[in-house]
């Protein structure tokens, strides 16, 4: 009795892990945990709590315990996760077995098909002979799974048409594990970091990294239980990764005119009623500001060196980057650095829109981005800009809440008098700022995610039908009863009898 009761259990708990409300049920708790990370600002910062605190968080204690301010990295996530892949497992085993084993279809009766919730009957001749209701079918599209023959008068036959929805669920449930491990791969593996390279230099960078989550938890210096276990397995240190060179030979910008629409305001509807009716005295038109340039797009010119070999360069910008030995190199903007010769003085190394002093002057200087490059104008044509930076200047204030003033536009290599003091900018050097990413997950993650998509839009809208018809051709009519089975949303029954009758003898 123990044993047969021992056995009834294990059958539910079975039942329950590869149960379609048990992955509501993961759902659900997904969700209150997309939720909880979205209330809390998540940080991986030590002192996060303290920062919580500081800008006026609430529940203080609760937020601590549970570490609601970096829940996707803490235990209680990641334990959920495990479960969630091992039900997806189960679930994957459990209907690829349903799919190999296809339940056998037994004989059915007219009677049988009548009590189906979609069912209808059609007559045709019966012609003396048995109506091939096979061949019309596929003719119809449909393929055959089992047929009946009891004698010359009667057939039976069950047929299905459109995607076979067993394999696209059963797609889906691997397709979740995919992207689950890619995400995994992308925890552990991945890293990011940030380079700023000037243009004619060559940069250093490390195919791996020894920051990712995975160097962490398997270092032999760490104090967890798996870093112990590591320290007694590993007896020496890692190799060194490989390194590439990254050299920026030219970096190129492009500026484009920005008129300004002059128009009334807001505070003046009767103005902005008449002109566009055109009744004003001032018909609505465009003028050119006092600095119209705009960045219009920016370029990268990158060689990569191995062993003090080029072996791969490309012209990078916006969205379209470098990948080399599974890093990838985005282009995310660019600075300028130039020394400025005030008087006899030089201030070296000052950086665009960085504020800085110069001697025997009042308040501080900044300078704005500087213009060159190709110039795509508002008429156009395409010119090459000559190298100019505007010079804004804010006097001492005792609250230090000055606001900057235009002084003067300055030419390179050209001295110019701003403010009684001549000045020169000089030295100008160009540097790209580059982003790099190493992800192993997004190959996988990319699969996954577009298969999600692609099979569950196929599993809940396109067709799929089994027929079962019991044909009585013992008649001078021969009465065809259909029994319906259908999936997907744009499944129509009613069309399909329509053509069933189109396609009989008449």
């Amino acid at each position: 009795m123990n044993v047969e009761s021992e056995k009834k259990g294990r059958g539910r708990l079975y039942r329950a892990c590869v149960s379609t409300n048990t992955s509501l049920l993961f759902l659900g708790v997904f969700a209150a945990f997309f939720f909880l990370g979205t209330v809390f600002p998540q940080s991986s910062d030590a002192d996060r709590l303290e920062q919580y605190r500081e800008a006026g968080g609430k529940f203080i204690a609760l937020v601590g315990a549970f570490d609601l301010l970096n829940i996707f990295q803490g235990p209680y996530f990641g334990a959920v996760t495990l479960l969630f892949v091992a039900h997806l497992f189960l679930c994957a085993i459990h209907r690829l077995g349903i799919i190999r084993r296809r339940p056998t279809i037994r004989m059915f009766s007219r009677e049988d098909l009548l009590g189906r919730e979609y069912s209808f009957s059609l007559t045709c001749p019966g012609q003396g002979d048995r109506l091939d209701i096979e061949k019309i079918l596929e003719r119809m599209g449909f393929r055959r799974q089992k047929y009946y023959s009891e004698d010359a008068r009667v057939t039976r036959i069950v047929c299905e048409k459109g995607f076979p929805y067993r394999w696209l669920s059963w797609l889906y449930h691997i397709c979740f594990l995919l992207a689950i491990v890619g995400f995994g791969l992308s925890y552990l593996f991945a890293f990011e970091n940030e380079l700023s390279i000037r243009v004619g230099e060559t940069e250093s960078v490390a195919l791996r990294s020894s920051e990712t989550n995975w160097r962490k938890l398997t270092s032999p210096s760490s104090d967890t239980r798996w870093g112990k276990l590591m320290r007694r397995l590993r007896s020496a240190e890692a190799p060194e990764p490989p390194t590439i060179g990254i050299k920026l030979e030219e970096f190129i910008s492009e500026h484009t005119e920005k008129a300004k629409l002059i128009y009334p305001g807001k505070d003046e509807p009767l103005k902005r009623f008449m002109v566009a009716w055109g009744l004003g005295e001032e018909p609505a038109h465009y003028e050119m500001p006092d600095d119209p340039l705009y960045p219009r797009d920016w370029f990268s010119v990158l060689s990569v060196y191995e062993g003090g070999e080029l072996v791969k360069k490309k012209k990078i910008e916006v969205n379209d980057p470098l990948r080399h030995g599974g890093l990838v190199f985005y282009q995310m903007g660019y600075e300028y650095e130039f020394d400025m010769r005030v008087g006899e003085d030089t201030i070296e190394n000052i950086k665009a829109r960085t504020p800085f002093t110069i001697p025997q002057m009042e308040g501080e200087f900044r300078t704005k981005t500087p213009r060159l490059g190709i110039l795509f104008a508002y008429d156009g044509s395409v010119e090459k800009l000559a190298p100019s930076a505007r010079l804004e200047h804010k006097p001492p204030s005792g609250d230090g809440k000055g606001e900057w003033t235009p002084a003067g536009v300055l030419r390179f290599g050209e001295p110019t008098e701003i403010m009684r003091a001549e000045m020169t900018i000089e030295n100008l050097r160009e540097s790209s700022v580059l982003s790099y990413r190493y992800d192993p997950g997004v190959p996988l993650l990319w699969v996954a995610s577009v298969g999600l998509i692609v099979l569950m839009t196929a599993r809940i809208y396109l067709p799929w039908y089994q027929l079962r018809c019991h044909v009585d051709s013992s008649g001078e009519l021969a009465e065809i009863t259909v029994g319906v089975r259908m999936v997907g949303i744009f499944t129509r029954p009613a069309r399909l009898r329509e053509k069933m009758s189109r396609a009989l003898p008449a």
